[in-house]
């Protein structure tokens, strides 16, 4: 049976590193790609930012989301033929 010790390194700690603290950052670096293709191209569908992104659409789904929740994007028109609009 092995025992793990709790490590007390800073350098390596995950837990307690400020630069990746999702809490002081709501947009995370994907999502800053996502926002500057939807800006070069308005009319980019979900596949489109997909394949850009070479990530699921379930995650773009899901980044879409979290930018909508986050007043940053918004959709005009239909699915099928609006266009995508930066609030921010």
């Amino acid at each position: 049976m092995k025992i793990f010790k709790e490590s007390n390194d800073p350098v390596n700690d995950p837990v307690n590193d400020p630069v990746n603290d999702p809490v002081n950052d709501p947009v995370n670096d994907r999502q800053k790609i996502i926002l500057n293709l939807i800006k070069n191209n308005k009319f980019a569908t979900r596949e489109q930012l997909a394949t850009e992104c070479n990530i699921s659409i379930e995650t773009i789904k899901r980044d879409i989301r979290k930018l909508r929740q986050l007043k940053l994007i918004k959709r005009i028109g239909s699915d099928k033929t609006g266009y995508w609009k930066i609030l921010n």
